[in-house]
């Protein structure tokens, strides 16, 4: 299967506000790199917000105020509907979601979606992404795969604002929020395929999204999830002892419950698709290690990869949810990553002494071509 990957970005000239909209709303790597940001920026440890441009505006493009970042401790976060996604949006952040575009491909035998819709994305289709920075398995900022498939139109749907300059003609962004409560602006019975990927794990009404994925998918249309499930799974008897990253990922997961979401909501999703009258599902999981272990080749350089990707992230991933959710101090949280980092890069003779891994899922369904889309109003409720 040819796989699909498409620059996600925009212009900011001609006709920018047919790219991108915001409603009105009140905004509530490396230890290095984040120094290096925090002396350019000359950013302090409280949090600021960074506005460029007048919020008046229902639709704006992304030069204008759309592009705020609220900054939290050196690190920086969306403005737009602050504090709905627990992760910040920076430099480091969006390097990590380049590095977990490559481990997917990597991971999947460089099949870029399941889902049986190529015919269809030949043919022309309405394609829609949601969430990740817009940086998703089918629309992706980096890449020139809208290319191959000129008659599709591609969307992208995220919160932060972080896109490059430049899209082919046949790609687009919307800053928006998934959960936003007036529902989404496009309109019902749209799309022909829609992909979530990295993201579920913030969204803290599921049910209310699926639901939203159904009404505006056409009849016949596919959505596509994927997914980690975060636990460092092990066969053999290298993890039973003291395992300071089992630690971390309970921990975080402790956190992001008590802000509202569910770290593991994959090992939900196959019930709750059924729930929102999805059919046709099918699913893969596969296994993917945390460090460079496994004896296969392609498996050592996903397992490199993903282990830089958990490395580079341990900062930005426990802020929020550590401190906000579960009360821990700034030094609390910077003594336990010591323990997290020495784990991770725990090895001998060159190889890692803890061989754990993630299981990655791909699932998709069908909206039945009969398919009922429930009255608008009733959207999300």
């Amino acid at each position: 299967m040819t796989g699909l990957d498409v620059f996600l970005t925009m212009t900011e000239d001609t006709e920018a506000t047919r790219y991108c909209h915001s409603r009105s709303s009140s905004p509530s790597s490396w230890v290095n790199k984040l120094a290096r940001m925090a002396k350019n920026e000359d950013l302090g440890e409280k949090e600021e917000l960074i506005k460029n441009e007048s919020e008046n505006a229902d639709t704006h493009s992304l030069s204008s105020s759309v592009r705020q970042h609220v900054v939290d401790g050196h690190l920086r976060y969306h403005a737009y509907h602050a504090g709905k996604y627990a992760f910040p949006n920076d430099e480091n952040e969006q390097l990590r979601d380049d590095l977990k575009h490559n481990l997917t491909i990597q991971l999947c035998g460089s099949n870029y979606f399941y889902a049986p819709v190529r015919k269809l994305l030949e043919r022309g289709a309405n394609v829609l992404d949601l969430g990740k920075h817009g940086n998703g398995q089918v629309v992706h900022r980096k890449g020139p795969v809208a290319d191959s498939f000129p008659e599709t139109r591609f969307h992208g749907m995220d919160l932060s604002p972080i896109q490059p300059n430049w899209v082919p003609e046949n790609t687009d962004f919307v800053v928006d929020d998934i959960e936003h409560e007036g529902g989404w602006t496009y309109p019902l019975n749209t799309f022909d395929y829609i992909h979530v990927r990295h993201t579920i794990h913030s969204i803290k009404n599921r049910p209310q999204m699926w639901e939203r994925i159904f009404n505006h998918l056409k009849p016949g249309g596919y959505v596509e999830v994927q997914e980690f499930q975060y636990v460092a799974a092990c066969d053999d008897d290298s993890c039973d002892g003291p395992y300071a990253l089992r630690d971390f990922l309970n921990y975080l997961q402790a956190g992001l419950e008590a802000l509202g979401s569910q770290l593991n909501s994959i090992q939900h999703a196959e019930d709750e698709l059924l729930a929102a009258g999805f059919e046709d599902l099918r699913y893969q999981d596969l296994k993917s290690p945390i460090g460079p272990w496994p004896k296969r080749p392609q498996l050592r350089e996903c397992g490199s990869i993903l282990r830089d990707v958990i490395m580079w992230g341990l900062i930005g991933l426990a802020r929020r949810p550590f401190r906000d959710g579960l009360g821990w101090t700034s030094v609390q949280i910077e003594m336990f990553l010591i323990e997290v980092r020495k784990d991770l890069a725990r090895e001998v003779d060159g190889v890692p002494v803890f061989h754990s891994y993630f299981f990655f899922r791909s699932i998709y369904g069908r909206k039945p071509s009969g398919g009922n889309t429930f009255p608008k109003d009733q959207i999300g409720k």
